[in-house]
């Protein structure tokens, strides 16, 4: 099996067991209020791509006038929804699976794009076009855009790191997003805190594999660091990247 086919059967199957991981994320909410900061979804017609279980979702939708949740699996979508509901947001919502490329959503409907750790999975899973292929997906962002929206991509700078970590292939893609689509870079730590380092390692594991799970058991972490990455901009339905252009010319 793959490492894509692999990672895509954990979201298949294991949308409770991720729904926890994310629970716990995040949990001086200071990413939450990053986000909000800088995309003012206030009354915002907003589309979260590659929504997964609805993590940034929650954090938008009682702010925003409605909210798209798009993604392949349709597991994670469904726990998304549940959530929603229990926090009284299910009329604020539509959900939609479809895949980040081909987004299931008509040009210049939205205020705000949101993706949170999506597009880092194409280094890993296409090595020698994950560039096309981001730029595919921003480019689907940009186009669901009314004028002046606002484009948001979140990623992981280190699970485990107190510190952004250095890591070769991201920091191309990070580098990517920057220069070829002239995203600004803000980063916070948003600490995973469990009750014991025993749940923290039973609920991390699966995810990022016995490693870190090792270290949080001789370490007895229950609060586990990590740094996480902002990339924004506002951007117009006809503006043009850094990227585009250059194809252009």
């Amino acid at each position: 099996m793959s490492e894509s086919d692999a990672q895509a059967r954990i979201y298949e199957t294991g949308a409770e067991g991720y729904d926890a991981l994310i629970a716990a994320e995040d949990a001086d909410g200071e990413m939450r209020r990053l986000l909000l900061s800088r995309v003012a979804c206030d009354g915002a017609r907003v589309i979260d791509v590659g929504a997964g279980t609805g993590r940034l979702a929650r954090w938008i939708a009682p702010h925003a006038r409605e909210v798209w949740l798009v993604d392949r699996a349709a597991p994670m979508l469904e726990v998304a929804r549940r959530r929603l509901a229990e926090d009284g947001l299910a009329d604020r919502v539509t959900v939609q699976v479809g895949d980040a490329r081909a987004l299931p959503a008509p040009s210049g409907a939205f205020d705000v794009a949101v993706a949170g750790w999506v597009f880092g999975h194409f280094r890993h899973w296409m090595p020698d076009g994950w560039r096309d292929e981001v730029d595919r997906a921003v480019a689907e962002m940009r186009r669901v855009l009314a004028p002046g929206g606002r484009l948001a991509i979140l990623e992981t700078l280190g699970t485990g790191h107190e510190t952004p970590r250095r890591h070769e292939g991201l920091d191309a893609y990070f580098a990517h997003l920057e220069e070829a689509h002239g995203l600004t870079r803000e980063w916070r730590r948003t600490d995973y805190a469990f009750e014991s380092p025993e749940d923290a390692a039973r609920v991390l594991r699966p995810f990022f594999g016995d490693a870190l799970a090792e270290r949080i058991e001789e370490r007895r972490w229950s609060r586990v660091p990590e740094c996480t990455a902002l990339f924004f901009a506002e951007l117009g339905l006809g503006e043009q990247s850094p990227a585009e252009l250059s194809s252009a010319e």
